[in-house]
């Protein structure tokens, strides 16, 4: 288990970084994977300026598990209740993370044994795709034209073809106000 703190816009004291150690640390008791010397677990706090105060600082944590990446985020007025909320948030995703292992598990594609392995609990389950959605990509566009496509019909997000990289994006509004792009990275790239 590797923990890394990195901090944005502010900096930690040694007491500060330790606290944060020692409650990610705790983490590694939730499953056995998550004590696994690969798994990585990467921790951000940085302080942004917010509109509100109350939301200046932000805590990003990563867990990189065999076979699976867990991600939480808070929002906070301190950088200890933005910690704290943060692992809070991280609980769901690493009961799902074990009870996808327990399903490959049960059909002999993982690495445990059954009976080392907890039962997991209903609240976990996978979800069902009720729903696809499949439209006619467009000519491409500029991330400019697919911002202004995003905003007009109101959605959070819009995928497009980006016309700089000839490839599929997707375009988000983040909680901050800006814009994100997610591209995908192709092995020869």
């Amino acid at each position: 288990m590797q923990i890394k703190i990195k901090s944005q816009n502010l900096n930690l004291n040694d007491e500060q970084k330790a606290l944060i150690e020692s409650k990610v640390e705790k983490l590694k008791n939730l499953a056995d994977r998550l004590d696994d010397e690969s798994a990585e677990f990467r921790v951000e706090v940085r302080h942004e300026k917010a509109r509100k105060a109350e939301d200046a600082y932000v805590c990003q944590l990563t867990i990189f598990v065999p076979n699976a990446v867990l991600r939480a985020e808070s929002r906070e007025e301190s950088i200890e209740n933005a910690v704290d909320d943060c692992l809070d948030k991280i609980y769901k995703p690493i009961e799902r993370y074990k009870a996808k292992m327990h399903r490959s598990d049960k059909k002999g594609l993982g690495a445990k044994g059954l009976e080392d392995i907890e039962k997991p609990s209903d609240e976990f389950e996978i979800p069902k795709i009720l729903r696809r959605k499949r439209f006619s990509a467009k000519a491409p566009m500029t991330e400019e034209e697919a911002i202004e496509r995003m905003e007009m019909i109101g959605h959070g997000f819009f995928l497009f073809n980006n016309m700089d990289t000839n490839r599929f994006s997707i375009v988000y509004k983040r909680d901050d106000g800006y814009y994100g792009i997610i591209e995908p990275k192709m092995n020869n790239d």
